[in-house]
C-alpha cells in the first residue's frame, strides 16, 4: 500500500510538473550573468524574435509567446500558439524539446497594428486585438521532417501600414518555383506577389525594409547564380538585384546604416567569407572583414555598433568549433569576441547548427543574443548585453 501511495504521490507530481509546463511561466525575470555581472542579463530558454514598432523585444519559449517591455527586467506571459493535430505540439514540453535539441519552435511577427503573426507547424496563425484566439490563416506549401523550415528566421517581415510578408524555404533539392507572400490586412489574407522561376533560386533567406529608404529588401541562395540581393520599391512586384553570381551575396540578414548596407555571408567558401559592404552612393562593394565561418545573423544597435554572429556547421573554412561575435562601427576596426563551443555535431536525433540568433529590426536596445547548441550555455540561453559594454564582454 505503501509503494502504490508512493507511486501515485510521484504521478501526481509528474502531472503537476507537465501542466505547469505547458502553460509556462507566467514572468521570466533576468539575472546577472557570468563573471560581469554589471555587464549582461541571461535568462533560460527563450528565443530571441523580434522589436515590434515600440521598441519592446518579444521571445517564445516553446510554443508560449513572452514580450519584454523597454525598461522592464522580466519577459511577461502572453499568448499560446497552436499547432493543429501535429506531433509538434510536444514542443509544449521542455522535456521533448531537451530531447529533441531544437529550442526553435516557431517564428513571429508583430505588426503594427499589434497583430500576432506566428508559424507554427506548418501554419501561419493570427490573433489580433480584435479576435485574441489564433486561427490558421494559411498552410505552407513546403514544411516538415525532412523538407525544411517552411520560413527562415528573418524570412518573416512586418512592413508599414499593417503588412506581413514572408519567403518560403525549403531544401527545394528540384529547383521548383519559390514565392514571397504577402497579407496586406496584418495577417488575415495572404496573397503571391513575386515568383521566382524554376531554377532561379533555391530559396529565400531573408526578407526586410530598410530604416533609411523604407525599400523592402530580399536576400536568397544558395549556389553562385542562386545567390541575390535585391531591393523593391513597389511592395515586391518588381524586384532590381545588386549582386548575384558568388558566393560573395549569399547571405541571410542585411544591416543597414546611413550610407551602406552590410552584410555576413553563409558561406563555406575560405576565398569569399566575411562582412561585406554596398556603399549606397558609388554602388561599390568592398569586403571590410574575412570570418572563418559562415555569418547568419547581424544587426546595428542605436549607438551605432555593427554586430555579426558566425554559426558552426561543418563548413571548409571554419577552423574550429567556437562562434563569435563581430563588432565594429563604420569605419573602424573589427573586434572578434568568441562565444560558446558547437556542442551536437555529431549527426544524430539532437544535431543541429551553432548558432547565436539575433531579432530582426535592428536600432533597438541592447544586443539581444539566443544561444543555440553550445556546451557553455542550456540550450536556448537569452543574453542581453548593453552596447557599451560588448566589448567587455568574455
Amino acid at each position: 500500500m505503501n509503494s502504490l501511495i508512493i507511486a501515485l504521490s510521484l504521478v501526481s507530481v509528474f502531472l503537476v510538473y507537465l501542466v505547469s509546463d505547458y502553460r509556462g511561466s507566467r514572468n521570466i525575470r533576468l539575472r546577472s550573468g557570468g563573471e560581469y555581472p554589471n555587464r549582461y542579463l541571461r535568462a533560460r530558454e527563450l528565443i530571441v524574435q523580434e522589436f515590434d514598432s515600440e521598441g519592446h523585444l518579444w521571445a517564445s519559449r516553446g510554443l508560449v509567446l513572452y514580450r519584454k517591455r523597454k525598461g522592464e527586467d522580466k519577459f511577461t506571459r502572453i499568448a499560446h500558439v497552436p499547432t493543429g493535430a501535429s506531433y509538434l505540439w510536444l514542443n509544449n514540453f521542455t522535456l521533448f524539446r531537451k530531447f529533441t535539441n531544437k529550442p526553435e519552435c516557431l517564428e513571429l511577427a508583430i505588426t503594427s497594428n499589434g497583430n500576432i503573426c506566428v508559424l507554427s507547424a506548418g501554419y501561419m496563425w493570427l490573433s489580433s486585438k480584435k479576435r485574441t484566439a489564433f486561427k490558421k490563416t494559411m498552410k505552407l506549401r513546403h514544411y516538415g521532417f525532412g523538407v525544411g523550415r517552411g520560413i527562415l528566421s528573418n524570412g518573416l517581415l512586418t512592413a508599414e501600414g499593417n503588412q506581413v510578408y514572408f519567403g518560403e524555404y525549403w531544401r527545394n533539392t528540384e529547383r521548383e518555383v519559390v514565392h514571397i507572400y504577402r497579407s496586406p490586412d496584418g495577417g488575415e489574407n495572404w496573397e503571391v506577389v513575386y515568383t521566382y522561376e524554376p531554377g532561379r533560386i533555391r530559396h529565400i533567406h531573408g526578407l526586410q525594409q530598410d530604416p533609411f529608404t523604407d525599400r523592402l529588401w530580399i536576400s536568397t541562395g544558395d549556389f553562385d547564380d542562386e545567390a541575390k540581393i535585391g531591393w523593391s520599391d513597389d511592395n515586391f512586384t518588381t524586384i532590381k538585384h545588386i549582386g548575384t553570381g558568388s558566393q560573395a551575396w549569399r547571405t541571410t540578414q542585411l544591416v543597414f546604416t546611413e550610407e551602406a548596407v552590410y552584410w555576413g555571408t553563409d558561406t563555406g567558401s575560405v576565398e569569399l567569407a566575411g562582412i561585406y559592404r554596398w556603399d549606397r552612393l558609388s554602388r561599390e562593394v568592398s569586403r571590410v572583414f574575412s570570418s572563418p565561418g559562415a555569418i547568419l545573423f547581424g544587426t546595428r544597435l542605436p549607438h551605432g555598433s555593427l554586430v555579426f554572429s558566425t554559426d558552426r556547421e561543418g563548413f571548409e573554412n571554419e577552423k574550429d568549433k567556437r562562434t563569435r561575435l563581430y563588432v565594429f562601427k563604420e569605419g573602424g576596426a573589427v573586434s572578434e569576441l568568441e562565444f560558446g563551443t558547437w556542442k551536437h555535431w555529431k549527426k544524430g536525433l539532437k544535431y543541429s547548427f551553432a548558432m547565436l540568433r539575433i531579432p530582426r529590426k535592428q536600432d533597438h536596445g541592447p544586443l539581444a543574443l539566443s544561444v543555440i547548441n553550445q556546451e557553455e550555455y542550456p540550450a536556448g540561453e537569452l543574453i542581453l548585453i548593453e552596447e557599451k559594454d560588448l566589448l567587455a564582454f568574455k
